[in-house]
């Protein structure tokens, strides 16, 4: 049967948008306990031309017949596990349903979340990592904050969450879809801009009162960002004139030792969705090419700010909106987050010019189209007063 269930893993992956069509060879199924009468882990273990193994967590869930399949499928049996305390299923809060209809998203990328009715959602993990996800981490610390979803439960199983269970966000509207249209209309987004400044400070105060804090070196971090801006300058002719400009923005944090906390690590428009007029910030995973422990290491909380912040570029350029329509909707999101509206911080500058050279390689590689909206601040730095 392990020949035969490898097999049938293996089929499913590759056929699988959370696989992403990567060549490797499956070489062992790990099972794990059971959750019940018909419900278990199993982890596809899957080698790599390179020779490193990756895990690759399929719930399943066993027919009348004896035969499993994905439970994602069927996803009422992961619902009542939790709702049972089955083994390996921690539960959060007390009112978990167990009777609610099972609905698998279609739009499914890295992982896999089903719905259960209007009122929960579990997110299964697909490619593990061992320990705790730090979703699942941040989610707890931000219980009751009103500013994410609510934690109900995860699974768990030998100390690595493999599924997390959030509260469902009723009629939800994307907030890059959101700033991109009123963008294209012309409408103006700053009371939205301002309150998801609030929300992202509150994110930030929580973190930093529950989790605690640390510091990190100015001098180590500039390095870094020069680093990186050498790299991006090697392969982007377009932003040579910026180089002597952006080293200046890097130096002037290069003496400062920088407060640090848990952050949300990888910000942006496309993790905020605006649900019965609150604005909720989700997917705390961070940057999914990072690893745990680099998602778990303290940074500023600038360097989520800075990426709304060149969100906001994007969508005023997805829309064709004016320079003034970005100018307002930067002021309104930095004042809401409390830090002056001319974005006239240094620490800011800098993680806004690094992640501007990222964009600078992503859009050159895969959209040169958009190229245009990093050299934009690029050019904001030569003419910035």
């Amino acid at each position: 049967m392990s020949g035969e269930l490898t097999a049938r893993l293996w089929d499913l992956a590759v056929a699988s948008r959370w696989f992403s069509g990567r060549a490797g060879r499956p070489v062992d199924v790990e099972l794990g306990p059971w959750a019940g009468p018909d419900l278990r882990p199993a982890i596809l273990v899957v080698e790599f031309d390179d020779g490193h193994r990756e895990r690759f967590h399929v719930p399943l869930l066993y027919g009348d017949d004896g035969e499993p399949f994905d439970a994602c499928d069927r996803g009422e049996a992961m619902l009542r596990a939790l709702a049972d305390g089955a083994p390996g299923f921690e539960r959060y809060r007390a009112d978990v349903p167990s009777d609610l209809p099972a609905r698998r998203y279609t739009g499914e990328q890295s992982n896999t979340s089903v719905f259960f009715g209007d009122e929960l959602l579990v997110k299964v993990f697909r490619r593990l990592e061992p320990g705790r996800s730090v979703d699942v981490e941040l989610h707890h610390a931000l219980a009751g904050t009103g500013v994410v979803a609510e934690l109900y439960g995860a699974w768990v199983w030998e100390g690595t969450d493999i599924a997390v269970f959030l509260e469902a966000l009723h009629q939800p509207v994307d907030g890059y879809v959101l700033a991109s249209q009123y963008a294209r209309e012309g409408r103006d987004f700053t009371d939205h801009a301002h309150a998801l400044g609030e929300a992202l400070a509150t994110v930030h105060r929580v973190l930093a009162e529950r989790l605690g804090g640390s510091t990190i070196d100015g001098a180590a971090l500039a390095a870094d960002c020069r680093a990186r801006f050498a790299a991006v300058v090697g392969e982007v002719p377009e932003v040579r004139p910026f180089a002597e400009a952006a080293d200046e923005a890097f130096a002037r944090i290069s003496h400062d030792t920088l407060a640090a906390q848990r952050v949300h690590g990888d910000c942006h428009l496309g993790q905020v969705l605006l649900s019965e007029g609150s604005w909720r910030y989700v997917d705390f995973e961070g940057e999914p090419l990072k690893s745990m422990e680099e998602r778990r290491r303290p940074d500023s909380p600038l360097r989520d700010v800075a990426g709304m912040l060149r969100s906001f570029a994007y969508a005023r350029a997805a829309g064709g909106a004016s320079h003034e329509w970005l100018a307002a909707c930067r002021a309104a999101f930095l004042a809401g987050y409390g830090l002056p509206a001319d974005g006239s911080d240094p620490v800011l500058d800098a993680y806004e010019t690094d992640k501007a050279g990222y964009e600078a390689v992503y859009e050159a590689r895969f959209r040169p189209e958009l190229l245009g909206v990093p050299l934009a601040h690029f050019e904001s730095l030569i003419t910035k007063p």
